[in-house]
């Protein structure tokens, strides 16, 4: 690197006068003696599409494989965690001093009403159906003051109210949800029909939470 150095000094146009040299042959002389990297040392750039699709081909591969194996296992597509619909027919019939379910995870097709006895005395029961026959069954009953009343299942919360939670096992599995606010009792039973879609307890609490 030092010659090369001392002979980047000596190379200076004075040097071709006099030598027979033509002005092309001093100015590749020139060139090749004053550029910044000799050839012999220049880098080859290594291709970067080829690793980028085979990444991109592994990253579909992979998901394709999570999604129809859990599928298959029935981790995904079974339950009804994705969003809800709105449900706005409240019935007449309903008094104002119950709050009635605004959001289910399905489009309702058809709402039925009926009254009668419930375990606490009278009550009014409505039920929601939806375009694979999947229902949720509600009830809605007045308490009479100073009832203690005990949940027997397993205990939940629904917003800041107490209220309990079972299912039973099976391919139609049926949950069933039930919570007191103030003077009014609530119970929401779950039934998927030949939808397949079964709900969570988290799902079962979140449409209850949506009582308005």
């Amino acid at each position: 690197m030092d010659e090369l150095k001392s002979l980047r000094g000596l190379m200076k146009e004075e040097t071709f006068k006099g030598r027979g040299f033509t002005n092309k042959m001093r100015e590749n002389i020139l060139n090749e003696v004053h550029s910044n990297q000799p050839k012999s040392f220049s880098f080859h750039k290594k291709p970067i599409l080829a690793p980028i699709l085979s990444m991109l081909f592994f990253a579909a591969c992979l998901s394709i494989f999570v999604y129809f194996g859990g599928t298959q296992l029935g981790i995904i597509g079974n339950n009804a965690s994705a969003p809800l619909y709105e449900a706005s027919d409240r019935p007449e019939s309903l008094g104002k001093e119950f709050k009635f379910i605004t959001k289910v995870p399905f489009n309702v097709k058809n709402v039925s009403t009926e009254a009668k006895e419930g375990p606490y005395g009278n009550a009014q029961f409505v039920t929601l159906m939806g375009p694979e026959k999947q229902t949720i069954t509600m009830s809605f009953q007045l308490l009479e003051p100073g009832l203690d009343l005990t949940l027997s299942e397993e205990p939940v919360k629904v917003g800041t109210s107490k209220g309990s939670y079972s299912e039973t096992e099976g391919p139609l599995k049926i949950s069933r949800l039930t919570w007191m606010e103030g003077e009014a009792i609530y119970e929401m039973k779950y039934m998927p029909a030949r939808s397949g879609i079964t709900l969570t307890k988290q799902d079962m609490i979140q449409m209850a939470e949506s009582f308005r």
